[in-house]
């Protein structure tokens, strides 16, 4: 009675681990298929400027994102929510907004998965418009989130590129 009582405990529990393996394989394949369809999006967005290998790269700056503790007009999504889901070092887009009320040379600042963190600082947003619109590649990426007066903040790494050809 005992060994056929183990038996089933045994054989329950290899189920279970078998059941857990699985969802554990699909949740694997489903975090791939995000990562690959980001990763396709940023090729996408990058294709519409010149290429970076050419050109010569300048010193990188940094900049702080502006709206952060406000939700989204378009999704009406928190953008703490999505800071909280936002990693240092991941790459950004910085794309610009035409219709924005309050400041003609806004750029939105924008995770891959396409949520909307904040906006480019007023200082910077010029400038970066304008080498966006030229063609001009402006990478940028998370450089650090950091909790200030209980609201996250962050800031981003800028890399901006000469229209210079390299020299080789």
């Amino acid at each position: 009675m005992t060994l056929v009582l183990a038996l089933i405990v045994i054989g329950g529990l290899l189920i279970f681990f078998l059941i857990l393996n699985q969802k554990s394989k699909k949740k694997k394949k489903a975090i791939q298929a995000q990562k690959k369809l980001e990763m396709d999006r940023y090729d996408r967005y990058m294709r519409r400027f010149d290429d970076p290998s050419c050109l010569t790269k300048l010193e990188p700056t940094s900049s702080k994102v502006a709206g952060t503790r406000y939700a989204n007009d378009d999704t009406g999504e928190n953008r703490q929510t999505i800071l909280k889901a936002t990693k240092e070092g991941e790459l950004l887009m910085l794309i610009p907004d035409e219709l924005n009320r309050y400041d003609n040379a806004a750029i939105k600042i924008m995770r891959l998965n396409g949520k909307q963190i904040g906006f480019l600082d007023m200082d910077a947003s010029l400038e970066i418009k304008s080498r966006l619109i030229n063609r001009s590649p402006v990478e940028a990426k998370v450089s650090k989130i950091y909790e200030k007066g209980g609201v996250l903040e962050c800031d981003i790494e800028l890399q901006r590129y000469s229209r210079k050809i390299k020299k080789q």
